[in-house]
């Protein structure tokens, strides 16, 4: 009974992204904030480590459009025979599962070296959901899923085909992503999508040319949390380009935000509130001194909901967010602590999706004394 009312949920949920929905309430971001692109889709997991939602796949395309991501990040492969699908890793081995009877597979199974018949007849992608246990997903479908949602794919990939097929298919609606630049300045011949490089150790000047050389809307990605500090993106976006900040450790998404990126590529931050109604407010005003705590346990509006976290203060606090996370022994609820600092002030945001989640947030003054005014919001996905 409970998989029938699963299942029922989801597709209502998929219909319900089928109906158009005004820009500013699905592809806007919040004043101030960067663009939020969801990593290898919208994918949701069971607090047990298993899939309900799988990455890289149309569901995670549909997903994301329910909770207001403008954009997705996707995995192309060619398989032994040339066929083009979205798979991160190497091998299948992670996200999917026999299709037989639903079994871990054992042995290694590279996409590489596996025929696209083979990997459709024999694997399915791994979800607590029977419904969802899929094929793995071709770059045509996954695409045709973009289109149909209205979210821009950002492609990474460095297979010089892919960039053909998402022209074709979305014109210039795409971006393309990769650390190859020789890859990606053949995207630039094919469209006049966004191009984002990894410049990998580069200074910011040195990136600065190399997207000069590229030309067009450009900007760079790191997952060089070190690399990307405040000076280095006020130079690239000084000169008019792109700075995404790729799936940083958490807390340094945070410090990206305030650093000003202007896109944040993530697993869980989730930013996209303008046109969205809140299911709940809460605002109060507490003066700590130093050393002092607030704390707070949030109860999630739906099995399916997003929280924005809003502190205006000057001065520094440490914010400690316990929420579920992966860790290498499981899933745990695993506190991730924050240090927020301004000098005059001003308003930090924390935004992060959730699902079958209630976090709880503790407000430290690191310095005191410190007011702060804490703003939060609950927002009912479905």
């Amino acid at each position: 009974m409970i998989r029938m009312v699963k299942r029922l949920v989801l597709m209502l949920a998929l219909l319900w992204v089928c109906i158009p929905v005004p820009a500013q309430g699905r592809k806007a971001s919040p004043k101030g904030l960067p663009m939020s692109v969801a990593h290898r889709g919208c994918w949701l997991r069971e607090n047990s480590g298993e899939y309900y939602i799988p990455e890289n796949c149309p569901a995670g395309v549909a997903m994301a459009a329910r909770y207001g991501y403008p954009a997705v990040e996707c995995d192309v492969k060619y398989t032994k025979d040339s066929v083009m699908v979205i798979m991160h890793d190497g091998t299948i081995n992670r996200t999917m599962r026999n299709a037989a009877d639903y079994s871990k597979i054992q042995e290694p199974v590279r996409v590489s070296e596996t025929t696209f018949a083979e990997l459709r007849e024999k694997y399915v992608l791994e979800s607590s959901d029977p419904a969802l246990r899929t094929p793995i997903p071709t770059l045509e479908e996954h695409l045709l899923a973009c289109k149909e949602h209205g979210i821009i794919p950002m492609l990474h990939s460095a297979v010089v085909e892919s960039y053909s097929l998402a022209q074709q298919i979305l014109g210039d609606r795409w971006i393309a992503f990769d650390a190859d630049q020789a890859a990606v300045e053949q995207a630039r011949k094919v469209s006049d999508c966004l191009i984002l490089l990894d410049p990998g150790k580069d200074s910011a000047e040195g990136t600065v040319a190399r997207l000069k050389g590229i030309g067009g809307r450009c900007g760079m990605s790191t997952m060089g949390y070190k690399m990307l500090d405040a000076n280095y993106i006020r130079t690239v976006r000084a000169a008019g380009f792109d700075v995404q900040a790729s799936i940083f450790p958490a807390p340094h998404e945070q410090r990206a935000v305030h650093d000003a990126v202007s896109i944040q590529l993530s697993d869980f931050w989730w930013f996209q509130t303008p046109g969205r109604k809140p299911a709940w407010k809460r605002r109060e005003k507490v003066n700590l001194s130093a050393g002092a705590s607030h704390s707070l346990r949030l109860e999630s509006p739906a099995e399916f909901a997003a929280l924005t976290l809003r502190l205006a203060f000057s001065g520094t606090l440490e914010v400690t967010l316990t929420d579920w996370r992966a860790t290498k022994t499981g899933w745990q609820k695993v506190p991730v602590t924050y240090t927020l600092h301004r000098d005059t002030p001003g308003e930090e945001v924390i935004g992060l999706r959730l699902y079958k989640s209630a976090p709880e947030i503790k407000i430290t003054a690191a310095e005191g004394p410190v007011a702060v005014n804490v703003k939060t919001t609950g927002y009912r996905i479905f």
